[in-house]
């Protein structure tokens, strides 16, 4: 059965649909007319329509808000920064300080020690001399009651010879 170029195409109910929009033209090329022209500009007019009133301020927002995250991303990393910065400053200060600390309770050990020794050798000498003096209280006291025992013993002796001889 041979069809005819017009079985394929459907008209609709009343036979004008497809003329309406698609024209066949004797030598088949695509053409241009008004409609395809019009719609391209509608197309355009919308573009431009849309970027102004819708696109732009939408981007506008978008870089606003990526260039907050931005700042605020720097921001933390700068506050981090010095953080760790001042915890560094502060662990260097705080070695200082038991360095520090350290060389001053040595020498004070060290002055402590010299004066202990100083303390204990004065006390010594003093004990020697408490020693000495009494040693020579002593020997002194001893001399003065060898004398005196001497002499009593004298004159207990003399006593005892007038006793016997009496």
């Amino acid at each position: 059965m041979v069809r005819k170029p017009d079985d394929l195409i459907y008209y609709g109910e009343n036979g004008k649909f497809w003329h309406s929009i698609y024209r066949p033209k004797r030598n088949n090329m695509l053409s241009l007319d008004s409609n395809v022209i019009v719609v391209f500009l509608i197309v355009w007019v919308l573009l431009f329509a849309l970027t102004k009133l819708f696109f732009n301020p939408v981007r506008r927002v978008r870089d606003a808000r990526e260039k907050a995250i931005r700042e605020n991303k720097e921001a933390f990393e700068k506050a981090i920064e010095s953080y760790e910065q001042s915890v560094r400053q502060v662990d260097q200060t705080l070695k200082e300080a038991k360095s520090a600390a350290e060389n001053v309770r040595a020498a004070l050990e060290a002055d402590a020690l010299k004066e202990k020794s100083r303390l204990i050798t004065e006390i010594n000498a003093e004990c020697r001399r408490q020693v000495d003096r009494a040693k020579a209280d002593l020997d002194k006291s001893v001399r003065e009651l060898k004398e005196k025992l001497e002499s009593e013993a004298a004159g207990l002796a003399e006593q005892i010879e007038k006793k016997f001889l009496n």
